[in-house]
């Protein structure tokens, strides 16, 4: 595998867009429940954006069983590298400000649904 290529797998693709926050919004606590979910969409997007070196060393682990940790040693670390670089805490943030535009979004659908008295 050339430096080249090698630059090239460890390279993450550019981050997704995120929806602009006002600042005191951008300070708002999660539940738990949101943590866990901003957690979940950063591990998602990380997939996404070093998809080029997890695909690289699926393929190299498909043909071994117990060898894998010698012989996709290179892959792996390409692969462990372009995953450092993907999370960040500008990564974290920019996870938990989606899960919190959602939350709005959610939240300003609810506020102007009709209530009834029982």
């Amino acid at each position: 595998m050339t430096p080249e290529e090698k630059e090239r797998l460890m390279t993450p693709a550019p981050p997704p867009d995120a929806p602009q926050l006002s600042p005191t919004l951008r300070m708002a606590t999660l539940t738990q429940r949101e943590e866990n979910a901003v957690v979940e969409l950063r591990r998602k997007q990380a997939c996404e954006r070093c998809a080029d070196a997890i695909r690289v060393f699926t393929e190299c682990s498909s043909q071994y069983t117990v060898g894998v940790v010698w012989k996709c040693k290179e892959v792996k670390d390409i692969m462990n590298e372009c995953l450092r670089r993907v999370n960040t805490v500008e990564d974290m943030d920019r996870a938990r400000t989606i899960v919190l535009h959602e939350k709005l979004q959610k939240l300003d659908e609810i506020k102007d649904k009709p209530r009834t008295l029982i």
